[in-house]
């Protein structure tokens, strides 16, 4: 009773994954396509330049043209927000199907912040000069984030392959740097295990379970 009801959760929850992946499509779309016709319509710095069909409209798009970046610019960041949301939402939805609402909402945070930053160093490459002055900033910011937080994103990488991978699942009784224990929980800083008694868990640091050798035993079968 209890896998039918885990696998009509997980049929139930298809369509809602797929259609907010559908809406962050359309949004990116819809982006590109306002991009585009603000482009097409204000693109123009000379009156020379401005096609024929904008040609009684040419004082408006030359007043408009040198704050044509701004425009774009403010554009990207409003509806590019709405999309990292949007993609935010659909990878909640979607990692709710094979693991728990505390870990889902963890890949969800990391990947809206992800996206935020990304978001942000598009935003300043369109209003710099050029590219160069996003990637700069990004970079160092990158590389300021990564010094400061490599134990804990190995974990978390580890955690991610753990729960996709599914090496061991909940129940299983393994060893592990020396603990025994059934598990518990894979969440994605660390795997817990529960002494037999009930009276103990243990938290194992999921970068360290890609580096131990496991025990694990299996089921029906004891030592002689």
């Amino acid at each position: 009773m209890g896998n039918k009801e885990k696998i009509k959760i997980s049929d139930a929850s298809l369509p809602s994954v797929r259609s907010k992946g559908l809406k962050t499509l359309l949004y990116i779309i819809l982006l590109s396509i306002l991009v585009s016709i603000l482009n097409f319509l204000f693109g123009w710095s000379s009156r020379e330049s401005i096609p024929y069909i904008l040609q009684p409209y040419g004082d408006i798009i030359l007043a408009i043209n040198p704050y044509l970046i701004y425009i774009q610019s403010a554009l990207v960041l409003a509806i590019g927000y709405i999309i990292v949301n949007s993609l935010s939402n659909a990878i909640y939805s979607y990692m709710r199907r094979i693991t728990d609402h505390p870990t889902a909402t963890t890949v969800k945070t990391v990947v809206w912040a992800l996206g935020v930053a990304i978001l942000l160093v598009i935003f300043i490459s369109m209003l710099s000069a050029g590219p160069w002055t996003a990637i700069t900033v990004g970079s160092f910011g990158g590389l300021v984030v990564g010094f400061a937080m490599q134990s804990v994103l190995s974990h978390f990488v580890a955690g991610l392959f753990l729960i996709l991978t599914r090496p061991i699942k909940f129940g299983d009784v393994i060893t592990i740097a020396g603990q025994t224990g059934v598990v518990k929980e894979m969440r994605l800083m660390h795997l817990t295990l529960e002494t037999k008694d009930g009276s103990t868990e243990i938290l194992i640091p999921n970068g360290m379970v890609f580096t131990q050798i496991i025990l694990r035993r299996l089921e029906g079968r004891s030592n002689h």
